[in-house]
């Protein structure tokens, strides 16, 4: 079984696509999804997330990163089907710690930034009660924000 490790833990793949690969680490209880292209079409995306969801009937997952270095695209339906319907889903579920590593580009952080004021603007305010989002540098930033805690 493939692994990958940061910061001494190791983490043991659970999804793999062209498009991103997801790992796992029972320790921490924390799943990395590591974007591996510039751009990732919604049904891919969806599926990747799903594969999350189904993992967590048989594993804790509180804390999940997403690395979305590798991506050069920024894709407002995608963003708002992970946001408004996927999050909600996975919160009852236990997954509340959810780490963003954001691409280089200004411009990038700029589009998730007025993508989700639209959000907020189409959906309840109260939408993301109970879930912490934190914007990190690295993997290896959220698994020291974490061992903070």
């Amino acid at each position: 079984m493939e692994t990958t490790s940061f910061n001494g833990f190791e983490f043991k793949v659970i999804y793999k696509c062209p498009f991103s690969s997801v790992y796992y680490n029972e320790t921490l209880k924390m799943a990395l999804c590591i974007a591996e292209v510039e751009y990732i079409p919604i049904d891919n995306f969806k599926a990747i997330f799903y594969s999350i969801s189904d993992f967590i009937e048989k594993s804790t997952i509180q804390h999940l990163v997403f690395d979305k270095r590798n991506l050069r695209t920024f894709h407002q339906p995608s963003m708002e089907w992970y946001f408004a319907i996927w999050k909600p889903i996975v919160k009852l579920k236990g997954l509340v710690n959810h780490y963003k590593i954001l691409p280089e580009p200004e411009w990038f952080v700029q589009a998730v930034m007025a993508g989700k004021h639209e959000i907020f603007k189409k959906y309840d305010k109260d939408l993301l009660n109970g879930i912490n989002v934190y914007y990190v540098d690295s993997i290896e930033s959220a698994i020291e924000n974490l061992n903070a805690k």
